[in-house]
């Protein structure tokens, strides 16, 4: 045992430099899966979304006559999409993903309404509904651009 804390001791700058570069090279072998990890999960995210949202977003061929019922349809698929991707999401932008997600799907409505499209029909006093949901649906993606 003295020997070994001998050679340690006479080589400590060998042993400190070893241990850096294997430290070192742990941190970029796991940030690099990590990226791909998340490269994999926006791809995902988006093909989950478009999926879904595919007939009214981003151009609307054809607008639902009850926009409410066909959100409403989706909602399930999206939620499923929203919480696969949310841990890939950085900490400092979770609570920016959070609102995006709310406001999508209730816009200004109750922190408890899980569900609340009225922003999204074409009322006499909401002419942009579309222009609306574009937002809002295009703001969620955002957080999956990184690819």
């Amino acid at each position: 045992m003295e020997i070994l804390l001998k050679i340690i001791s006479e080589n400590i700058d060998y042993v400190a430099g070893a241990f850096l570069a294997a430290a070192l090279t742990a941190h970029f072998v796991w940030r690099n899966n990590f990226k791909s990890r998340r490269a994999a999960a926006c791809a995902a995210f988006r093909s989950d979304v478009l999926a879904e949202l595919g007939s009214v977003y981003p151009n609307a061929s054809e607008w639902p006559d009850n926009i409410d019922s066909f959100l409403r349809s989706h909602f399930t698929a999206l939620q499923i999409a929203v919480e696969n991707f949310r841990p890939f999401v950085p900490w400092w932008e979770r609570w920016l993903f959070e609102r995006a997600w709310f406001r999508y799907r209730c816009a200004n409505g109750r922190k408890i309404d899980v569900q609340c499209y009225h922003h999204y029909m074409p009322f006499g006093d909401n002419p942009y509904y579309k222009t609306i949901f574009h937002s809002n649906v295009s703001k969620l993606l955002s957080f999956a651009n990184e690819t």
